[in-house]
């Protein structure tokens, strides 16, 4: 006979009232937890389903090369304008139209370079003509500090220079349109030997030198009278001519030398 308490054959086993939670293992209730990421970093690779094929990013397509750029011929044809404005300064320096100085065909140069730079900001290219540009304007600079130290230029009207030692004297005094005095009486020549030149475009030039200095004066004038010393010519186009006077006491009391240039007036040169 069954024990009181016992299911029996007929009586069903009283099971456990349920918890809610599946069966399986109970968590400890301390120490280490595994991490609850059902599709986080440690779920495994799941491989594509068959007949799906993995998405691939379709490379970008390579940027064509460049075409390389035509040699522009600007720079070529800048550099011989250069040329061709040096021969063109020359020219007028040779013929005596104006006057020019060192510093015209430095600035003739930057000027060229310049219309090339300026025609380059539309057409062609020649950058490196900014690096020509630099040293014609630096020695265009240089030349016409050195030129204001011994040159004296009056462009208009009537002028005298009268320097009052042989430090303040110039090597070189111009005059574009007017008459031109040159007072060289207070300068002392003694023991020295001096270059000076004057030259005037459009008027006459007076040169007054001491009495006792030995001068000797290339003089050139295109269009007018001459007088030197006494030695006076005339004429149009005529050829330069030399004149040495050596003072009332003869030889010594130092040199000059005189180149003198009126492309159309009067020249004189007297004591």
């Amino acid at each position: 006979q069954p024990l009181p308490g016992w299911p029996t054959a007929t009586q069903p086993a009283v099971s456990a009232p349920p918890t809610g939670r599946p069966p399986g293992p109970m968590p400890p209730s301390s120490g280490y937890r595994p991490p609850f990421a059902p599709h986080g970093p440690f779920a495994p690779h799941r491989p594509h389903p068959p007949g799906a094929a993995p998405q691939v990013k379709a490379p970008k397509p390579a940027k064509p090369p460049k075409p390389p750029r035509e040699r522009s011929s600007l720079g070529a044809a800048t550099f011989s304008l250069i040329f061709v404005a040096l021969g063109a300064v020359a020219v007028l320096h040779l013929s005596n139209v104006i006057s020019v100085s060192a510093s015209a065909y430095f600035a003739a140069a930057l000027a060229t370079i310049g219309l090339g730079l300026l025609v380059g900001a539309w057409f062609g290219r020649a950058r490196w003509l900014i690096a020509l540009g630099l040293v014609a304007a630096a020695a265009l600079g240089t030349v016409t500090l050195v030129e204001s130290y011994t040159r004296v230029r009056n462009f208009d009207g009537n002028v005298t220079w009268t320097p009052t030692s042989h430090e303040l004297l110039a090597q070189r005094y111009e005059n574009n349109f007017g008459d031109a005095v040159l007072d060289l009486t207070q300068v002392s020549f003694t023991d020295r030997e001096t270059r000076v030149t004057a030259v005037v475009t459009f008027g006459n030039l007076t040169v007054i030198v001491p009495p006792n200095v030995d001068v000797t004066a290339i003089a050139e004038i295109k269009a007018g009278d001459a007088g030197i010393f006494g030695t006076r010519w005339s004429g149009v186009n005529g050829p330069s001519r030399q004149v040495t006077d050596l003072g009332a006491d003869g030889a010594g009391g130092g040199k000059l030398r005189l180149n003198l240039h009126v492309n159309a007036g009067n020249l004189e040169v007297i004591r």
